[in-house]
């Protein structure tokens, strides 16, 4: 029987970026009634749609020895920016515009790390890990904008507009380990998605 959960494993903005996200996503929510970005807690995916039928133990003792080794963060904000469909806070390159490497090369270590209790998947979980396409995001919109051409503009302005709490830089701290439920990971999952905190790492 194939698992209806799937893993997620996020690295945590500051506080304040936090409550901007949140803010941003419930207003669109409301405004919109797009749902797919309000429905995580406010995070830059590290990996993530992991379908799994290993336990969260052996999850969390795959993932401590990468995230027990592992530094803070300096994260650049750069502002809201397109993402493919999605309207997203890009904090993908340094404040010189080089790429955060660091970031990467957590994403890519985490995933590998993972690689070993990974099942296959279908819909979103079918997506594996690009490392080459990489891009370190905040979603602000996302997912249900595939299936509104007509707001993708309206909402970018929207979301433009508005003032924000969010720095632009922070030094991300936290990584979690998130177990997400949907009953149709084929369809369009984030109208009942269901996610719960298992682990976080606080890195030195």
């Amino acid at each position: 029987m194939t698992t209806r959960y799937t893993y997620g494993v996020y690295l945590r903005p500051d506080p304040l970026t936090c409550k901007a996200v949140s803010d941003l996503t419930s207003l669109a929510r409301r405004q919109f009634g797009i749902v797919s970005a309000a429905a995580f807690p406010p995070h830059a995916t590290l990996a993530g749609a992991i379908p799994s039928k290993a336990t969260e133990d052996d999850l969390v003792s795959a993932l401590d020895p990468v995230l027990s080794t592992t530094s803070a963060i300096e994260v650049h904000n750069a502002g809201i920016c397109r993402h493919n469909v999605a309207i997203t806070f890009d904090v993908d390159h340094t404040i010189s515009g080089q790429k955060n490497q660091a970031i990467k090369d957590l994403a890519v270590a985490v995933n590998a790390a993972l690689a070993p209790l990974t099942e296959s998947g279908e819909g979103l979980r079918a997506k594996p890990f690009d490392a080459d396409n990489f891009r370190a995001h905040l979603s602000l919109a996302s997912h249900d904008l595939d299936a509104a051409p007509h707001l993708r503009e309206e909402v970018e302005s929207f979301l433009r507009a508005l003032p924000h709490s969010a720095p632009s830089d922070f030094v991300a701290n936290t990584v979690t380990l998130f177990r997400f439920y949907s009953s149709d990971w084929a369809g369009e999952w984030w109208h009942d998605l269901q996610w719960t905190h298992l682990r976080s790492w606080i890195l030195k």
